[in-house]
């Protein structure tokens, strides 16, 4: 049986490293950044870069045995992690650049711990509202240091909002979610993680996306699941596989959602 070697501690310790470095760089940032774009057209800022190094060099303080694997790092740098055996962070230092360029305040830092492939630690910060969700495996979730009681979920999709980024699904996909929309109501903010930590939160009850970076989706997988959510790929195949590759999600904040959710999904794809 799995033992984790992470706690609540751990949590807190990460955090302030968190909260530290999103006010020396991201705030410091936010509203004069420049950017530039990167081979598969998506765009990097100053903020992105600098809080990397920020993370990476705090993070190493207090926990120098385990590698770092960011979004903003060449591909045979995280390949290299991967091939490690060893502990290793999976980070988005901003996950939600494009709305943080436009100074739209909808973006988020990513963080998991990841160890002997599993996923044992996870935090998603907010640094508009300052909010922290956080979660260590088989610990539960917590926000802002407490241990939460979500609102109460609904039972069907009829009475769920639901997370959907068209952009990266299929045409049938998206036609039938608009003709016929399942659920009460939809949203996207271009934030990835953000929409996990809130998926988790119970603030909203289902997500649907076709295609996710390994940090876009790393520390809200677990969250999730500490909140007793469940989540999967498109597929049917478990979202987490430890791979560079992007991975489509269907998730939803209780496992009877989920039946529900999937179930609608899948028929979708079939017809």
């Amino acid at each position: 049986m799995f033992k984790p070697h992470y706690s609540f501690k751990d949590i807190t310790i990460i955090q302030n490293i968190i909260k530290q470095s999103s006010q020396l760089t991201l705030l410091k940032y936010y509203a004069k950044s420049t950017a530039s774009f990167k081979m598969d057209g998506s765009i990097v800022t100053e903020a992105d870069i600098e809080m990397q190094k920020v993370m990476d060099v705090a993070l190493k303080k207090h926990y120098p045995n385990i590698l770092l694997l960011s979004e903003e790092l060449t591909e045979p740098e995280q390949i290299s992690v991967l091939n490690s055996n060893q502990d290793y962070w999976c980070l988005d230092p901003v996950d939600g650049t494009n709305n943080y360029h436009c100074t739209l305040p909808l973006f988020s830092v990513s963080l998991a711990l990841i160890s002997q492939n599993q996923i044992v630690l996870a935090i998603i910060y907010d640094p508009m509202r300052d909010e922290f969700f956080s979660a260590v495996k088989g610990q539960g979730l917590w926000i802002n240091g407490q241990k939460i009681i979500r609102p109460e979920q609904p039972t069907t999709l009829k009475q769920s909002i639901a997370f959907v980024d068209f952009k990266r699904l299929s045409n049938p996909i998206k036609l039938t979610l608009v003709q016929q929309g399942p659920y009460k109501s939809q949203r996207n903010v271009g934030s990835c993680a953000l929409e996990w930590a809130w998926l988790a939160a119970g603030r909203v009850q289902l997500l649907l996306h076709g295609k996710e970076k390994y940090w876009d989706y790393a520390a809200g997988v677990l969250l999730n699941e500490e909140a007793g959510g469940k989540s999967q790929t498109l597929e049917a195949e478990p979202v987490f596989n430890q791979s560079l590759d992007s991975r489509s999600v269907v998730a939803a904040s209780t496992v009877a959602l989920f039946e529900q959710w999937t179930d609608c999904i899948q028929k979708t794809m079939s017809s």
